[in-house]
């Protein structure tokens, strides 16, 4: 088994889920089986993203779990397409979600840990080959959604890895993988093929990071292997080993 993460960009519109579909594919082929963790889709400013729905009322900002509600919101959507698209595919797959995930959700909203009954996520999952989970939410005892934060979905994907112990979590970025600087800025810039944890956790403290830098310290710590990949292409990308 694997764990596939697709970020924002990787399924902002039919397009690029294509490409999803063609790594789920692959990681069937060469896993046996996958959990496709997904974020909402696109960005600040697309009509589905985090960001957006968290702006459909300011009164969100007073009211926590009315705010994790509606941010649960665009995962929720982008899961039930991406699941959708799958068997349209011709792809078996169940869409997990809620008590069907086994994933819960404990502490304040908006900045929740996360845990994994696997039991319950392999007895939602049946014999289908592809099980596809919204990040960045889960559900408490009191049977309220709670979030993690910001880029929590790469939580997500790590915390599945280890209660399933599935031999890595994937994450498919708009970017090859890790380079030695920014391209943009450095036409010499190149592809650092594997790092260690240690070498990768003091590049994530910046606005952006290719990974959230809470997941990658809980990575660290249960030792999952982590592979940085390009959702639009075959490049090696970059693994974080031991």
């Amino acid at each position: 088994m694997i764990i596939q993460k697709f970020g924002g960009i990787a399924v902002r519109d039919s397009a690029a889920r294509k490409h999803c579909i063609r790594h789920i594919i692959r990681g069937i082929q060469e896993h046996g089986r996958v959990i496709a963790v997904v974020s909402a889709m696109g960005r600040a400013g697309d009509p589905h993203s985090t960001d957006s729905l968290l702006c459909v009322s300011s009164a969100l900002k007073e009211t926590p779990h009315a705010s994790d509600v509606a941010a649960a919101c665009g995962e929720l959507l982008s899961s039930a397409v991406l699941s959708a698209e799958l068997a349209a595919a011709g792809i078996r797959n169940e869409l997990l979600y809620g008590t069907r995930s086994g994933i819960t959700s404990e502490g304040p909203f908006g900045a929740a840990g996360l845990r994994a009954d696997p039991h319950r996520l392999l007895a939602s999952l049946g014999d289908a080959s592809v099980g596809v989970v919204p990040g960045f939410l889960g559900m408490g005892a009191d049977g309220l959604i709670r979030t993690t934060g910001r880029g929590g979905s790469d939580l997500t994907a790590v915390v599945l890895a280890k209660a399933l112990d599935a031999d890595a979590a994937e994450f498919f970025k708009d970017v090859p993988g890790i380079m030695t600087a920014d391209p943009g800025q450095d036409p010499d810039a190149e592809m650092i093929g594997s790092m260690s944890y240690s070498e990768l956790v003091p590049l994530l403290s910046v606005r952006r990071p290719v990974i959230q830098k809470k997941a990658a310290l809980y990575a660290a710590r249960a030792q999952v292997p982590l592979h940085i990949r390009s959702y639009s292409g075959c490049d090696q990308g970059t693994w974080i080993l031991p």
